[in-house]
């Protein structure tokens, strides 16, 4: 039987939009928020019932909706953030799709009570399922609005049944709302559930926020950064490679103020800390990208989380470069007055052609302090042979006491031929050689690269099949292609013929190389994927060519590493994100051995 073609009534409308907007009780927290932050708020605060299933008020002190306007506010595609395809296309504020409040009011018993400045009392507008209860009437309350909504889904109970446990949704409304307390410090925040106060953030700056909402493991581990190149300005902190995470769960990303899960700015993070994290280690990120608004799309999906660059490449590029900027910094730059392997919070300024980058990191709390930890058991021909080395090395490597600014210092002896212990004027230095040579390889083997990639001529191509949208990629970015040392030919509308690879990858597998190539630079416009098998090999060969353990070093060859290791970005960590040099103050070794006590 034919279906008659009709019209579906506003109300039945709203609650299939809500399936998008509304997902869950922090998809509420979220659209209310950031019209509080539109408004102008200065002091949001959140009361939540039951992990907001059961009832979400937030209030805020912004500007107000006028009163004549309050029936506009729950009507879908209403909004004063935007008037025009132009508005769209260059959108600043958090929201402007004017779906939001519809979507949410069509699912919930809704209320909105609103004051402006010009108002000698607040109004109020009340809706059930969609359904406007009565006309827009007198209420009282502050200046600002309160949004108030109860009874999530209650008219929708097949979508109420995929809510999870209060305990699991209000966990999520806390990261949502964390997320928009970092990217807006200026703001004050005050969480309550159940009629308890569970979070309270007061107006404060970037930093302190940040230490309030991420903790005392990002904060000991930080580095500052910032980076400006054109229309681009990137800010915020990342952790050194020695406090990464299993998951990345503490990773904040966002774009002109908003948060979002973008692949291209996630790549960057990856790409940057692929030679300095072991394995699937995560680090921590707190980034803020300020672009053109016409540069980036934000009109993606309902839920605003995700953006389209229009050059995404260049981003990419542009993240990757900072954060390689911020942990460039050489062994032994990061040590503070105090001694401790730490910077202070001051900027340094780095300077780079077209762009200005600040570097700055705090120290992890030392690993020795207020510990009592046993010596080794080292037998006493080796503690001897140990004093005679030390006794025996010629005066031009003793180390001096007083005027020493060698962020390293001076070697003194191996240990076991393995470390290397050195003095500068903090207190002792312990280097383990073999990791820290191999950064000092692996960098220069990576400058070598840089300056040039040799091309490996295959005797036969290899024949690929590709499916026709790798042949239109491979077309679209040939040049690009040529530049990293592939010339891939088309054969057929199925067929690309590679003649040439790098060199360094002459042994790895072209076909999978080029189609994850193809890939890479389709999706993030980037062309990681070879440059992380091109480090990988080089990595292999710095590990195979750097000193071995237990070969005996001159201290002229000690300190050379020192010197060596002082000259080259990242030699804080080996490939594997590990230390390569730990410093021990003179208050760390007074405690212990309980000096002062």
């Amino acid at each position: 039987m034919r279906k008659v073609i009709a019209a579906l009534p506003d109300t039945l409308i709203s609650q299939i939009a809500a399936g998008e907007v509304v997902e869950r009780p922090a998809s509420v927290v979220k659209e209310v928020l950031e019209n509080a932050i539109d408004a102008g708020a200065q002091a949001i605060t959140i009361r939540l019932e039951e992990g907001g299933c059961q009832r979400i008020s937030i209030q805020d002190d912004g500007l107000g909706i006028a009163h004549t306007e309050l029936h506009l506010a729950i009507q879908r595609h209403a909004t004063s953030k935007i008037t025009s395809l132009a508005d769209l296309e260059s959108v600043a504020s958090l929201g402007f799709r004017g779906e939001a409040l519809a979507s949410i009011a069509s699912v919930s018993r809704f209320s909105i009570t609103t004051r402006t400045s010009e108002d000698e009392h607040a109004w109020q507008i009340q809706v059930n399922g969609g359904q406007t209860m009565g006309d827009v009437s007198p209420s009282s309350g502050p200046i600002g609005t309160t949004i108030d909504v109860q009874d999530l889904y209650f008219n929708t109970p097949a979508r109420r049944k995929f809510l999870k446990s209060s305990a699991t949704e209000l966990g999520h409304c806390l990261e949502l709302i964390r997320r928009i307390a970092l990217s807006r410090p200026d703001i004050g925040f005050a969480i309550w559930h159940n009629g308890k106060v569970i979070e309270r953030w007061a107006s404060c700056n970037i930093e302190q926020r940040v230490d309030a909402i991420l903790g005392q493991e990002f904060q000991s581990s930080k580095i500052a950064l910032e980076h400006i190149s054109g229309p681009l300005t990137v800010r915020g902190f990342i952790s050194k490679p020695t406090a990464s995470r299993a998951r990345a769960d503490q990773q904040y990303s966002f774009v002109n103020g908003r948060f979002v899960r973008d692949k291209v700015i996630q790549h960057a993070i990856r790409s940057a800390y692929q030679d300095v994290l072991h394995g699937d280690r995560q680090p921590m990120v707190v980034l803020s990208l300020e672009i053109d608004p016409q540069l980036v799309d934000v009109n993606v999906h309902p839920a605003k989380t995700e953006v389209r660059f229009r050059e995404g490449g260049a981003v990419h590029q542009f993240i990757y470069k900072a954060i390689q900027h911020a942990l460039g910094t050489a062994a032994g730059q990061s040590i503070d007055s105090s001694g401790q392997h730490t910077p202070s919070y001051s900027f340094a300024q780095v300077s780079g052609a077209g762009s200005t980058s600040y570097v700055n990191s705090r120290s992890s709390t030392n690993a020795f302090s207020n510990q009592n930890l046993p010596l080794s058991q080292s037998s006493k021909s080796e503690i001897d042979n140990f004093f005679i080395q030390l006794n025996n090395r010629p005066a031009e490597h003793l180390a001096p006491t007083e005027n020493n600014d060698l962020p390293l210092g001076h070697a003194l002896a191996q240990i076991h031929g393995i470390y290397i212990l050195a003095q500068n004027k903090f207190g002792l230095v312990l280097v383990d050689m073999h990791a820290a040579h191999e950064r000092v390889l692996y960098e220069k083997l990576k400058e070598d690269l840089a300056s040039g990639i040799k091309v490996q001529q295959l005797l036969v191509p290899v024949v690929m099949h590709a499916s026709e949208l790798e042949v239109g990629k491979a077309e679209e970015h040939r040049a690009t292609l040529n530049q990293l040392g592939f010339d891939v030919a088309t054969l057929s509308p199925t067929q690309l013929a590679i003649r040439t690879i790098p060199t360094l990858l002459q042994k790895a597998e072209p076909i999978s190389l080029v189609r994850n190539l193809l890939n890479d630079l389709d999706s993030t416009g980037s062309q990681a994927v070879v440059d992380a098998a091109q480090h990988e090999r080089l990595a292999t060969q710095a590990c195979h060519a750097a000193v071995r353990a237990h070969r005996t070093l001159t201290l002229t060859e000690m300190d050379a590493l020192l010197r060596q290791m002082e000259q080259t970005e990242r030699a804080d960590q080996c490939n594997h994100g590990r230390p390569t040099w730990i410093q021990l103050s003179i208050q760390d070794l007074d405690k212990l051995f309980l000096r002062g006590r």
